[in-house]
């Protein structure tokens, strides 16, 4: 049975609020299925990425959602949830929404625009 600790345990939690709130398939996911398998099961040492599902648009202006641990014997670190920038605003403060995805900043509001309308052809 494998420990699970943290990096940063502060940073971490705050990010994982941030999922709570806004990517609440994800959050699920970690708590209920990937932290419960990890403890179980455990896994050979080394560094691991986990690629979270998120919406095209999303992945269009913020790039991929990954969770990012180590296995070191028998303790799993968590060390971050990318992209940061988002995760960390969305802690920071409510974030609004365009179609369903979250952005910080007009420039990102712009980007989701653009790449919608990239993504549908118009």
């Amino acid at each position: 049975m494998a420990i699970i600790t943290y990096l940063d345990e502060n940073e971490f939690k705050k990010k994982e609020r941030a999922l709570r709130k806004y990517f609440m398939k994800n959050y699920k996911y970690l708590i209920f299925d990937f932290y419960p398998a990890l403890k179980r099961d455990g896994k050979k040492e080394g560094h691991y990425e986990v690629e979270l599902p998120v919406d095209t648009l999303f992945e269009k202006v913020y790039g991929k959602m990954k969770l990012l641990f180590s296995v070191y014997k028998d303790t799993a670190v968590l060390e971050d949830i990318l992209p940061n920038d988002i995760l960390t605003a969305a802690n920071r403060r409510e974030l609004p929404t365009y179609k369903g995805v979250p952005y910080a900043t007009d420039d990102d509001f712009k980007k989701l625009k653009i790449m919608e309308r990239l993504i549908n052809g118009n």
